[in-house]
């Protein structure tokens, strides 16, 4: 999920500049017995390896920020609002409008699309944040599963957003997944069908529970519908 990914990302950034600033436990023991792995280790090969060192984090900090720029200053980094974990410990009347409002200007069309009342939105979110502090489980503890059964009725519009939000895959593993099997539904001969019946197919493809978790009874089931 990306909510978990984008803490997971921050932690190593940290780590890469500790460990930049002093040596881990691994390097540290290296250092101190001056010798890794049974190899013992002289002065150049001490120096040469802390050189090295110091260029893999720096290139490998370097990565990191290119790769996950968007983490700390894009669209992704407004994500926050739906990580418990990173809610402010009291209530605090502004917290994440402006994320949301980013959000709302982002995703509008999709939103909308969707039925969702975006209009409705801040001020649903301004709810949420009140009943959610009052709640006796702890931050750290609760789920927005919990959230949208309480919340459901008098604030669909945010918990839609949120939903939208959690729904955002942490790789493009699974986009390029649904890529592929795109090609296979919709090939050359199939190249007609019409966006309304090409969801529907991939909605089969990539949701339903595979044909090997389907028993004798499921079939024969399944033979008397379509009979």
């Amino acid at each position: 999920m990306y909510k978990d990914k984008r803490i997971y990302v921050d932690h190593n950034f940290s780590s890469a500049r500790f460990i930049n600033e002093a040596p881990g436990p691994m390097l540290s023991k290296a250092l101190d017995s001056n010798s890794y792995e049974g190899v013992r280790l002289s002065h150049g090969d001490t120096s040469q390896m802390m050189a090295n060192k110091d260029t893999l984090l720096d290139k490998l900090s370097e990565s990191m920020d290119n790769r996950f720029s968007d983490v700390r200053s894009g669209i992704l980094s407004n994500t926050k609002i739906v990580s418990f974990q990173q809610w402010p410990n009291e209530y605090s009347a502004d917290f994440g409008d402006s994320e949301v409002e980013r959000l709302i200007d982002h995703f509008r069309p999709v939103l909308i699309s969707a039925g969702v009342d975006v209009d409705l939105i801040p001020d649903q979110w301004t709810i949420v944040k009140s009943y959610l502090y009052k709640e006796p489980t702890t931050l750290e503890r609760l789920t927005w599963s919990e959230a949208n059964r309480k919340l459901r009725g008098s604030c669909p519009d945010i918990l839609d957003l949120v939903d939208l939000v959690l729904c955002m895959p942490a790789s493009k593993a699974d986009c390029e997944r649904g890529f592929n099997v795109m090609k296979m539904v919709k090939s050359d001969w199939r190249s007609s069908l019409k966006c309304e019946t090409l969801s529907d197919l991939l909605m089969v493809h990539l949701s339903s529970p595979s044909i090997k978790d389907f028993g004798q009874a499921q079939r024969s089931r399944c033979g008397m519908l379509v009979a």
